[in-house]
């Protein structure tokens, strides 16, 4: 017996609710998931095939990416906060009190540069943090890329020939993109001199680390304002360094902060070197009280210890909400060449 049209119809507008549930529940479900522990996640990606570990690590947390992007889930650490922010040489809430010996410490320099500060260790050759300011507003054009350069105030600077054939990427502690659109083609310039950067594995420094330089940029100061950095290395825990002497540090974390409104926000994050391509930033945050027990450093000291103690105390369980606007300029920086 032929089925009538009105009965295909019928049939039709089922399997379409059908599958829109299902879609819908695999969503939830996913979400769900990319929110649970890490101790409880690992376990279950143990019993699980590689590749099927693999995506369920990916679009778990390409869904809770895209509802912690809308500000549909998640939460951030931000207090309410009058007044001018503490900032001294372009560093937000005083300068990073590295917990490495005192002999790295006290030969650290400071060099100040057109929109960003360092900390340069000529023991380690490499920066201890760097600071840098991204102002909320119209952006300048791209500049022309230049080259490394060794860096004739900082003392023991690497020379470009240090990371050939390394197999570690010259890692920018404050972004290339960053510093061109922001400040201009002589800071730019500026922060492609060797006391800027560090040995990043290539996984790290062209995936997940440059994902979160692009919200910095290109997303996040329309929407809260002018946002101050801070970027760090972790110093090697095996004194691991590379043919020239130059040490490489465990990982890097960045300490973020906007004011806007009279609302503080504080984000952070620690990425190892082992971060890959595919890793998701938003599996890498950390509260700033986390970061200082893995690095030593004590951050934002300069804040009242009221404020100070409640941003440092909340972990944010997402990336700071971005909207759909954000999202689109996010996807249209990363895939620029």
């Amino acid at each position: 017996m032929k089925m009538n049209f009105r009965s295909r119809k019928i049939i039709t507008k089922r399997l379409r609710r059908s599958l829109f549930y299902s879609l819908l529940i695999t969503f939830v479900a996913l979400n769900w998931f990319a929110r649970l522990p890490q101790g409880r996640q690992q376990k279950l990606y143990r019993n699980l095939p590689r590749f099927a570990g693999y995506k369920l690590y990916y679009f778990s947390n390409l869904s809770a990416s895209m509802t912690d992007f809308l500000g549909i889930t998640g939460h951030d650490s931000v207090v309410a906060y009058q007044g001018a922010l503490p900032i001294k040489n372009l560093v937000v809430g005083g300068y990073p009190k590295p917990g490495l010996s005192h002999k790295v410490t006290a030969e650290a320099q400071h060099l100040m540069r057109s929109g960003f500060t360092v900390c340069y260790s000529p023991e380690l050759r490499h920066p201890l943090w760097v600071a840098n300011h991204v102002p909320a507003g119209r952006r300048l054009p791209e500049s022309p890329r230049p080259p490394f350069k060794s860096d004739p105030e900082a003392r023991n600077s690497p020379k470009p020939s240090d990371y050939a054939k390394t197999g570690y990427d010259r890692g920018h502690m404050a972004p290339n993109w960053s510093i061109s659109t922001c400040h201009g083609p002589e800071a730019q310039k500026q922060s492609f001199l060797l006391s800027n950067i560090c040995p990043q594995m290539p996984g790290l420094n062209r995936g997940p680390w440059r994902k979160i330089e692009h919200l910095i940029t290109d997303v996040w100061p329309s929407k809260y304002g002018d946002i101050w950095v801070i970027t760090g290395a972790c110093s090697s825990s095996k004194n691991k360094r590379l043919p020239s002497g130059i040490e490489i540090p465990d990982g890097f974390y960045k300490v973020i902060v906007a004011h806007k409104k009279n609302k503080l926000r504080v984000l952070a994050l620690y990425m190892s070197q082992e971060s890959g391509y595919g890793v998701f930033p938003r599996t890498k945050i950390v509260s700033v009280d986390e970061l200082e027990s893995l690095t030593g450093v004590d951050f934002l000291a300069d804040l009242p210890d009221e404020i100070e103690n409640q941003l440092e105390a909340e972990k944010p369980t997402r990336l700071w909400p971005a909207g759909w606007k954000g999202n689109i300029k996010l996807l249209i920086a990363l895939f620029k060449p």
